[in-house]
């Protein structure tokens, strides 16, 4: 039934919105922790996520391809490394990328409203430019579409790898259900929430992010001809935000926090950059993840990696001027 498919949507998006505000989901956090304090559990959570989507969405498209759809893959261009690139500097400079921006929102930093001002702003200068890498490219189907012998074993390596991560740890949640504190989500728990719900979104809805429905907005505004995003990728972005604000809210972590003008000009500078880089690849990073790399999208699996490397150099650097900083002050005192 119809309407039971769009009762199950729904649900799944809120449940993504509820992770990702509870998980404190972010890939600009995570590649922090990862380089300044060696500490990896927040940026293997991604991998995670990227493991639990594939490992239901690609099934679930062999079994009903006219309803789940797996991610077209575009040509690996310059232009896409560079998208990927300055996706990394745009998220590094808001201080959030595409989820952490939205985790925040939904629990009261008004700040991030610039962000996603920033990435309308970003994606209309795109499309004004015609810059985008692929516009002219006819999208490729995923190598997963059928369930050949090398996408079985590819579903298979993911089921195993996910089993391995998270063996140790479900007996462990299972147990803290009867916790005070078991509401309590840590980066893997989160993650794998993300992964499998939002990878279901993508299947069944679309492009559900928020990031993607204003710039595909924003596109139209530009070339009326191109189709809008459907009812469901749009009722899916509200629910996800619904469910952000919800855990904000029940966990008493709602508050509205005033911006000062170098917050919201950075978040601005830094969603402009984000919004232009995503139209450029196609798509924000949380796409990428949790659609395009279990999808095994060439566009996406290079996009994504230039962004995280780019993230690891800046915080990289970033550690290595603290410590020069610190090694002087040091020897000043002596």
């Amino acid at each position: 039934m119809p309407w039971l498919l769009a009762l199950f949507i729904l649900t799944c998006a809120f449940l993504v919105g509820y992770a990702i505000r509870r998980g404190s989901i972010c890939a600009v956090l995570a590649t922090r922790v990862l380089i300044l304090e060696g500490k990896s559990s927040r940026f293997r959570a991604f991998l995670v996520a990227a493991a639990g989507s594939g490992a239901i969405i690609v099934p679930l498209h062999w079994a009903m391809p006219n309803l789940a759809t797996l991610s077209a893959g575009y040509p690996v261009t310059g232009l896409v490394l560079l998208g990927g690139a300055a996706f990394g500097v745009g998220a590094w400079v808001n201080g959030a990328c595409a989820l952490g921006t939205l985790a925040h929102l939904t629990g009261g930093q008004v700040r991030y409203l610039a962000t996603v001002v920033g990435m309308v702003a970003g994606a209309l200068i795109v499309q004004y430019a015609g810059v985008a890498s692929n516009q002219d490219a006819l999208p490729k189907a995923s190598p997963l579409e059928s369930p050949d012998l090398f996408a079985v074993l590819f579903v298979v390596a993911l089921a195993l790898s996910l089993a391995n991560a998270l063996y140790r740890r479900v007996p462990r949640w299972w147990r803290g259900f009867r916790e005070p504190e078991s509401a309590r989500m840590g980066p893997y728990r989160s993650m794998l929430i993300v992964g499998i719900f939002g990878g279901l979104l993508y299947a069944l809805a679309g492009n559900w992010t928020y990031m993607a429905i204003l710039s595909g907005r924003a596109a139209r505004l530009v070339d009326p001809t191109l189709l809008p995003s459907g009812w469901p990728a749009l009722l899916s972005a509200v629910a996800v935000i619904l469910g952000g604000v919800t855990a904000a809210v029940r966990y008493g972590h709602f508050t509205f926090q005033r911006p000062r003008m170098v917050g919201l000009l950075r978040s601005l500078a830094g969603g402009m950059i984000m919004g232009a880089s995503a139209a450029i690849i196609p798509g924000g990073n949380g796409t990428l993840l949790i659609h395009g790399l279990p999808s095994l999208a060439p566009h996406a699996i290079a996009a994504y990696a230039a962004m995280t490397g780019t993230l690891c150099i800046f915080f990289w650097v970033l550690g290595w001027w603290h410590r020069r900083v610190s090694a002087k002050r040091t020897v000043t005192r002596i």
